[in-house]
């Protein structure tokens, strides 16, 4: 009797700690991957962003901001991903229009400190559209950005991951699950 006593409490213990374990994964996970929605109803979007990363609306020429959390005490630059919409009804254009007049404002923008990676059709939103992944250079600093766009109409959507280009892949699967959960109304 004593023995199966021992046999029952070796078993409780076992099923407690599992049960702990799976709770604080759990925990751990729910924290970690917990994401929030977001809606933009004056442009037409939605999106949804990880619980962690903070966010700004019509700051700096996007109707959206999101702000990775700062790494450490001393991290000097966020990486972010950014939505900006356009209307081009005083000009329509096809997409293959548009994507050449973006990557043109980038050439102008960046000028010989602008390093291609890549520039291929894609999708966004469900829509045809167009990646540009590309490393612009400053005086003291080595940005990497993906941008991704798609029109809809005479609107003109761009989303945009933004990164030191040493850090770029860091936070990487975070930006394209973002730009991944981008809808247009």
């Amino acid at each position: 009797m004593q023995r199966r006593q021992q046999q029952t409490f070796i078993a409780a213990i076992t099923a407690a700690t599992g049960l702990a374990l799976i709770l604080a994964v759990g925990w751990f996970y729910s924290r970690q991957y917990r994401t929030l929605s977001y809606e933009n109803a004056r442009y037409g979007f939605s999106m949804r962003y990880p619980a962690r990363w903070s966010m700004a609306e019509n700051t700096g020429g996007a109707a959206a901001i999101f702000y990775s959390p700062p790494d450490t005490a001393l991290d000097r630059f966020q990486e972010s991903v950014n939505v900006v919409v356009q209307d081009i009804s005083a000009k329509p254009m096809s997409l293959e229009e548009y994507s050449q007049r973006a990557i043109h404002q980038m050439q102008v923008v960046f000028e010989t400190n602008l390093e291609i990676l890549d520039s291929s059709p894609a999708f966004l939103a469900g829509r045809d559209g167009h990646q540009f992944i590309f490393i612009g250079k400053g005086p003291d600093v080595k940005l990497q950005y993906m941008c991704l766009w798609t029109l809809a109409g005479t609107t003109a959507y761009q989303v945009t991951y933004t990164a030191m280009a040493a850090d770029y892949a860091k936070h990487l699967g975070e930006a394209k699950r973002i730009m991944g959960s981008f809808r247009i109304r």
